[in-house]
């Protein structure tokens, strides 16, 4: 991994699920921290669905090693737009990781 390429700054976030007195789930993100990554466009596509076609985008980040990353719950936020990680490798002994991460545009 060649630490030079890592020039973009990024937030990661985490997703936070709690339910209301109604039941309603409600989600929430806290910052965890920020990082330096390599930032890779890898295409996207257009779905059909509930009557709407929604565009999906999907880009990979090369970050630094670290724990407070996973597909579970983290999201990575780039400019202004939050994306959704759907798997992360690790790169090497720890040295650092591929996150694979999709955006969805309603609009």
């Amino acid at each position: 991994m060649n630490i030079g390429e890592l020039d973009k700054r990024v937030v990661i976030k985490s997703k936070l699920t709690t339910t209301d007195e109604w039941n309603t789930e409600l989600i929430s993100t806290r910052v965890e921290g920020h990082a330096w990554a390599k930032v890779t466009f890898k295409g996207g596509g257009e779905k059909q669905g509930a009557d709407q076609r929604v565009a999906i985008n999907r880009v990979e980040f090369i970050l630094r090693f670290r724990t407070d990353v996973n597909a579970r719950d983290t999201l990575i936020q780039y400019g202004a737009q939050d994306y959704d990680v759907h798997l992360v490798e690790i790169i090497g002994r720890d040295e650092g990781l591929k996150v694979t991460t999709t955006v969805r545009d309603n609009g």
